[in-house]
């Protein structure tokens, strides 16, 4: 940057600056972004003369990237005189405080291109989100193409043009790595299985003949455990995140696995539901060399109020919790994702989506005030060790291509800043001012936002 004039202000000099050097140094040549990878940086702005100064130190790239991207908020372009401001003298020691700060997009009720897909990374890279989480599956489509499953996505997508490739999805890999985001996919199950798993004959999926959405894994097939590691196999060497792997679990129907064969033996259906998850779970092993992801997630439900000790690998086990309880999970010394209904599903309030509902699913509208508040873990200080951060989950019953963006942005870059700083208390003029720049900055990086109030206050700075 040449030629770069400054204002007159405490932190700025009225002068024309002929150079802006930015030096970055890395310790370690760590490139693929871990659960435990340092995303700390340290950052310094100093005026020499009528030079600027800029050096970003970080133990990996992921703390440097972050670093570039907090210089950028430091310098923006002043419309009413036409110049760049630029703050310096300054000095930034910065680190988030959650290792897992995330946003999952269904990609199942409705499909979303991978160019928007990415977009969507764009936004989050721009405010520390660091987890993309695709909840690629459900009972209505299967619409991922798998290298040795091919026709599940022949029978499961909307149709040819509404499918992710291998190649889109390790695109989409590559594409967030480099912007210091990693993918996770999940492909649930036992329930919320249907299209896509009722290609075969011999029937993988059971219940949902008659009602799509009541599809669930069949327990009597001997083949579905291993068609479901074929499955993980091939999620795995798509190269996404193999240290974090989800496998679904959330809103088992016991009425439909109370039919079955496999389950007589026990007379406590969430018993064999339990057996059947511990069955998963070896196959997720299996699929992976025999060695157990860093977390194999799944989703809170009545499993986890109270079964959770008759699940295995209790160490590599985390709960990714949106409803019941919360109390057994970290008792039983589980990881805890925390994605709560009512405080962090971006889906909220848009009404019924089914003739036969009267309510929506979870009513009322959630606001970016809710999403920023919400502070669970301050409940358990002495389980914060457990606590890997949380997720801002939309899902798509009523969101297509038109409405994704406006849908996530800015209440997840509330959550951003909630899982990145942790601030305490709310200072509602400070929040909205600084979530509305934010807000703005998303806008000139191309992507939809959802307005926060009339144009006027962003103008007229304390005076709404």
């Amino acid at each position: 940057m040449d030629n770069l004039p400054l204002l007159n202000e405490p932190w700025m000099d009225d002068v024309i600056i002929t150079s802006f050097k930015i030096y970055i140094s890395v310790d370690r040549d760590e490139t693929r972004l871990r659960i435990d990878t340092s995303e700390s940086y340290n950052l310094s702005v100093r005026k020499i003369e009528n030079n600027i100064l800029v050096n970003i130190s970080a133990p990996t790239y992921f703390g440097a990237r972050h670093g570039l991207e907090t210089l950028s908020q430091l310098i923006w372009f002043d419309s009413g005189v036409q110049k760049l401001k630029v703050i310096h003298d300054i000095e930034i020691h910065d680190k988030p405080t959650f290792p897992h700060r995330g946003l999952m997009v269904d990609t199942a009720r409705n499909y979303f291109p991978i160019e928007q897909l990415k977009k969507v990374v764009d936004g989050m890279a721009t405010s520390k989100l660091n987890v993309f989480h695709l909840h690629l599956t459900d009972a209505v489509s299967f619409p991922i193409v798998l290298p040795n499953n091919k026709i599940f996505a022949e029978y499961g997508a909307y149709g040819p043009d509404m499918v992710y490739t291998p190649e889109d999805i390790k695109g989409l890999v590559e594409y967030a790595r480099i912007r210091g985001v990693r993918i996770i996919l999940e492909i649930d199950a036992p329930s919320h299985t249907n299209e896509g798993w009722n290609h075969e004959e011999e029937k993988l999926v059971i219940c949902g003949e008659e009602n799509v959405f009541k599809g669930h894994l069949n327990p009597d097939n001997k083949e579905t455990l291993n068609v479901l590691e074929s499955v993980y196999k091939d999620l795995l060497e798509l190269g996404t995140d193999n240290e974090n792997f989800h496998i679904g679990g959330d809103e088992v129907d016991l009425t439909c696995f109370r039919n079955t064969e496999a389950s007589r033996a026990y007379s406590d259906m969430k018993l064999f539901w339990a057996h059947f998850t511990n069955r998963m779970l070896d196959k997720v092993k299996s699929a992976n060399k025999n060695k157990l992801p860093t977390n194999i997630i799944l989703w809170s439900s009545p499993l986890t109020d109270t079964y959770i000790s008759h699940l295995n690998y209790t160490e590599n086990l985390a709960v990714q919790y949106w409803f019941g309880l919360i109390e057994p999970i970290l008792t039983n010394g589980n990881k805890i994702i925390f994605s709560t209904v009512g405080h962090w599903y971006l889906d909220c309030g848009y009404g019924p989506w089914k003739p036969s509902m009267t309510t929506g699913v979870c009513d009322p509208y959630t606001p970016w005030q809710k999403f920023y508040k919400y502070r669970p873990w301050t409940q358990y200080p002495s389980h914060s060790n457990q606590v890997l951060g949380g997720e801002a989950c939309l899902w798509s019953e009523q969101v297509e291509v038109d409405s994704l963006e406006i849908r996530i942005w800015p209440r997840a870059a509330a959550l951003a800043e909630r899982l990145w700083s942790d601030p305490d208390g709310f200072n509602d003029y400070d929040v909205f001012t600084r979530l509305d720049i934010h807000r703005e900055r998303l806008k000139k990086r191309g992507l939809k936002v959802a307005a926060m109030w009339p144009r006027w206050c962003s103008q007229n700075p304390g005076k709404c």
